[in-house]
């Protein structure tokens, strides 16, 4: 599911996986540490080539797929 962050950032999270750490927490975090060092969320994304952003987008979804797996194998257990 891909839903509305802090500040216009979207989120890829899946709020119904067991186990899992919390993915509003980690928005949190993350959007903590990018506002503690000046980072304005819409400046930096105007700034990435389409490539960067093609780039993050397979980041994101291969490690997607990682926790998806971790999931699945330590649910079996």
């Amino acid at each position: 599911m891909i839903k509305e962050g802090l500040k216009g950032v979207k989120n890829v999270s899946n709020e119904n996986s067991p186990k899992g750490i919390s993915y509003k927490v980690v928005d949190v975090l993350v959007s903590n540490v990018l506002q503690r060092n000046g980072v304005n969320i819409e400046k930096a994304k105007n700034k990435l080539s389409d490539a960067e952003k093609q780039a993050l987008k397979e980041m994101v979804e291969d490690l997607k797929s990682q926790v998806d797996e971790f999931v699945k194998q330590n649910t079996k257990e």
